[in-house]
């Protein structure tokens, strides 16, 4: 039985997005593809891309509460599911309200949570009071209207306001983040998947994808379910979705979306709307040292560009040029998203905690290697040093980079970004 959303109505209480403030200006892509590329709302943000095309949205954010739930609330939620199961309906649940709405207790709890709490902006999963040590006392999950509504940042600002009125000494940790733009003017089509793997035009780094056909087209594409590349041990830590956002709302009646995009004279209305969205699950953010709210606003922009340098949508090479798959172009598509704004820019990258260090080390071990070698088949002299050998390899490495029309600065930005943001502070 779900959480019953409240029917929105035509005026003020259509949800609100706030404008970006920065208009981006591409409108050679539409001229080129005779259609906009747009960026939408990002957490309640419009970016306006081309002639000004909104089409948006948020995904989702749960978070762990670390941290005990006072006795007083814990000894009143059984009282309130044994309400809610005599009556096989929702009860009141004991909790203080969130953003002004009281919440609701469902007759029955979920895997290993024993209280399923909620409504329309927040879902609450508690656990009960004597569970295992070290496990979070319980989960929260802010809804996509909220995130609208509100915005990003002020939506977490709210819950860890609230979770801190029932759970004082408790500590929210982010579990899932999806970060996620939706466009007009183009689509992933069956002919971007033709021919053998290193034919494609998305890139990534795991083994296949899922593609399901929607009336004869390809509506959906998703990225990750099947582990990394070559392994097969699970989901991947993030995950890519492109998908026909305007067919999940008129099956999963989430009309809502509409007066948002509408809300903006550029938008078409009955084009398809192609949503792109990157999911980031605990195991990516714990290594990269995101363990708390602030973290994860801190992040968003290294995010966003780390999840369009996992899955890339790319222009095939022309023949003669660099094949490496990994160097390949991407697409004006992936331009415009490139360029949407999040605040605090990737130049910050995030540092890997589990693998930023032996990977440094073992960087250097191998340029001391690959310098032993210089010195052996090029030195003149037993007596050069070291830096005479750097003096010989740096400007050759710059020498062949200028041929192939390669820039260093890019080169190492590419590099950050398909690690992942790795970066040693």
């Amino acid at each position: 039985m779900p959480f019953v959303l409240p029917r929105v109505r035509a005026g003020s209480d259509v949800p609100t997005i706030h404008a970006a403030n920065a208009v981006y200006a591409l409108n050679e892509v539409r001229a080129r593809r005779g259609g906009a590329v747009a960026g939408g709302v990002l957490w309640g943000r419009v970016v306006r891309v081309g002639e000004v095309v909104p089409v948006g949205t948020s995904g989702s954010y749960s978070a762990n509460v670390l941290g005990e739930i006072r006795s007083d609330f814990m000894t009143l939620l059984p009282v309130a599911k044994e309400e809610a199961s005599e009556t096989e309906d929702l009860a009141l649940a004991p909790l203080p309200p969130f953003l002004g709405e009281n919440l609701s207790i469902k007759p029955h709890g979920g895997g290993t949570y024993r209280y399923l709490l909620g409504n329309a902006d927040v879902t609450v999963k508690a656990r009960k009071e004597d569970h295992a040590a070290g496990m979070a006392a319980a989960t929260v999950e802010l809804s996509a209207a909220c995130l609208h509504r509100l915005g990003f940042r002020r939506a977490l600002d709210e819950l860890a306001s609230w979770v801190a009125l029932w759970a004082p000494a408790a500590k929210l940790q982010p579990s899932e983040c999806d970060l996620c733009a939706d466009t007009q003017g183009w689509q992933p089509t069956f002919e971007d998947f033709k021919g053998k793997r290193e034919e494609w035009a998305f890139v990534c780094a795991v083994d296949k994808p899922t593609l399901m056909p929607y009336d004869g087209y390809l509506g959906y594409v998703r990225f990750g379910t099947g582990g990394r590349a070559g392994s097969r041990s699970g989901p991947s830590p993030i995950q890519a979705v492109i998908y026909d956002k305007t067919e999940e709302i008129r099956t999963h009646d989430k009309g809502w979306f509409v007066p948002l995009w509408a809300k903006n004279a550029a938008y078409r209305d009955g084009e398809i709307v192609t949503r792109v969205e990157f999911r980031f699950r605990r195991e990516w953010m714990k290594e990269r040292g995101i363990e708390s709210q602030a973290d994860l606003l801190g992040a968003l922009a290294v995010m966003w560009a780390a999840g369009l340098e996992w899955c890339r949508y790319c222009v095939a090479p022309v023949e003669g040029a660099d094949t490496n798959r990994s160097r390949l172009e991407v697409r004006d598509e992936w331009r415009v998203l490139r360029s949407l704004s999040w605040g605090g820019g990737a130049e910050n990258p995030l540092q890997r905690i589990d693998q930023a260090r032996p990977r440094l080390e073992r960087t250097l071990a191998a340029i001391g290697g690959y310098f032993v070698t210089l010195q052996a088949l090029f030195a003149h002299s037993m007596d050069a040093d070291l830096a005479d050998v750097a003096g010989l390899a740096v400007p050759a490495c710059l020498r062949r980079w200028e041929e192939r029309g390669e820039d260093f600065a890019r080169k190492v930005e590419h590099r950050r970004l398909r690690l992942g943001g790795v970066a040693m502070v």
